[in-house]
């Protein structure tokens, strides 16, 4: 996540993005950075407005008709930010350095103190309250302690929303050993190996295809380079033809797992060009870091707000609160800001408490 309060600075000759300097307080990945391309961090304001404000704000708005186009096309899109969210997970964490156990501790540590403690606020909270309701969001009490440890994939039905977080727990229990290779060969070979064991797995049932489908992202966000991404930027105009045919062609594949990987690969170099392209603009810059700065509240806690807002609008008892729904003008102009200025906010105060933690 982007740093709050962070100045935009001049463009820099090698293209477009605006750089921001940020300090190792204000780096939520814990790590230091001298200058940081914002481009990611409007590609990861783009993607939660997506989940947040278009998909599933659908379950809480009065639509007429949701068409079955939409719901194919919004389904596609959905896999595509998710894929991207998964790549910029393990771009900006494979900067660790892992030698010792210790190093391993440490980013265990770092991992938990960054995430861990909202993960359960929000679980818990719509667990219980759900459940108040009479609409469980866990199969079961089990099912919610599973999601805790990151082990969710391996006992299905997967809890709505909360599956992501608890996937990607998994992947950051891997990580220290994602990250022990040294040369680009030897990571490859690992995480071809690593993605051929979660295949199998599926293929035995014993895990939900949602790891199969999202490792190869991660695993692509660590191979892939800050000259990678530049090279991108340089040939925006072959990636913004090229991209968008390949992703319609994309859309004719037979095999939902191979077009799905391949909606998540093309995504991530289109919203890269396009990112770059808004970051020029230093209202777009200074809006998109703090919505990327909150947007891990924004997914944790979207649904309880819009849950509390249609409560607050419908004389409904929790017992039927999933079926009542609010004027779709009020939730684009006021809830979903009322969303990331609590998130925003909520992170700031998180992040004190963290850093007091670790020093």
């Amino acid at each position: 996540m982007a740093p709050a309060g962070s100045k935009c600075s001049p463009r820099t000759p090698q293209h477009g993005a605006i750089r921001i300097k940020e300090d190792k307080h204000n780096n939520q990945d814990g790590m230091k950075n001298e200058k940081r391309d914002i481009t990611f961090d409007i590609t990861r304001s783009l993607c939660i407005l997506w989940i947040v404000g278009v998909w599933h704000l659908k379950d809480y708005v009065c639509l007429d008709d949701v068409s079955e186009t939409f719901m194919r096309a919004g389904d596609v899109i959905t896999t595509a930010v998710l894929g991207a969210f998964t790549f910029m997970s393990g771009f900006f964490l494979k900067r660790y350095k892992m030698s010792t156990m210790s190093d391993a501790l440490l980013f265990y540590r770092k991992r938990f103190l960054r995430f861990w403690m909202l993960y359960f606020a929000s679980s818990a909270s719509i667990y219980m309250a759900s459940a108040a309701g009479g609409s469980p969001w866990f199969s079961s009490p089990l099912s919610f302690v599973l999601s805790q440890l990151g082990l969710s994939v391996f006992f299905p039905p997967l809890p709505s929303t909360f599956w992501y977080i608890s996937m990607l727990m998994l992947f950051y229990l891997l990580t220290p050993l994602l990250l022990i290779p040294r040369k680009r060969t030897g990571k490859i070979i690992l995480y071809v190996t690593v993605e051929a064991v979660l295949t199998i797995l599926w293929l035995a049932g014993v895990i939900e295809d949602q790891c199969m489908l999202f490792f190869p992202m991660y695993a692509l966000g660590m191979l892939t380079s800050d000259r990678d991404v530049d090279k991108v930027k340089a040939r925006r105009c072959w990636v913004a033809v090229c991209v968008p045919v390949l992703f319609i062609l994309s859309l004719q594949v037979g095999h939902r797992h191979i077009a799905s990987f391949c909606w998540q690969i093309l995504a991530v170099p289109l919203l890269v060009i396009l990112s770059d392209f808004l970051a020029s603009n230093r209202m777009v810059c200074a809006v998109g870091l703090k919505i990327s700065y909150a947007s891990m509240n924004m997914y944790l806690f979207h649904r309880h707000i819009y849950l509390f807002s249609v409560l607050v609008l419908n004389t409904s008892s929790l017992r039927n609160i999933h079926e009542a729904v609010m004027p779709l003008w009020l939730a684009v102009l006021v809830v979903v800001p009322v969303i990331t200025v609590f998130s925003y906010f909520l992170q700031k105060a998180y992040d004190r408490i963290v850093s007091q933690t670790l020093h």
